[in-house]
């Protein structure tokens, strides 16, 4: 697999629960290998893919139909 990563700003305070339930989501999605919340940045959410399977555009939409206002960092 070839790794990248992106990271997204969620812009409202994520709780335990509902970033464990998004965190839960893209991991379920086809070429995500890993997600997780910053545990030093408080809605800061970062995701490592494959790029030949999905690109940054869906992984934002997933997490921005969940109802969550996002963005990409350094994009």
């Amino acid at each position: 697999m070839n790794a990248a990563n992106i990271m997204m700003y969620i812009h409202h305070a994520l709780s335990r629960q509902s970033g464990d339930e998004l965190i839960s989501k893209l991991g379920g999605i086809r070429g995500v290998s890993r997600a997780w919340v910053s545990p030093h940045v408080p809605g800061l959410v970062l995701v490592d893919y494959d790029p030949k399977q999905i690109d940054t555009q869906t992984i934002l939409g997933a997490v921005v139909h969940r109802g969550f206002d996002a963005r990409l960092v350094g994009m």
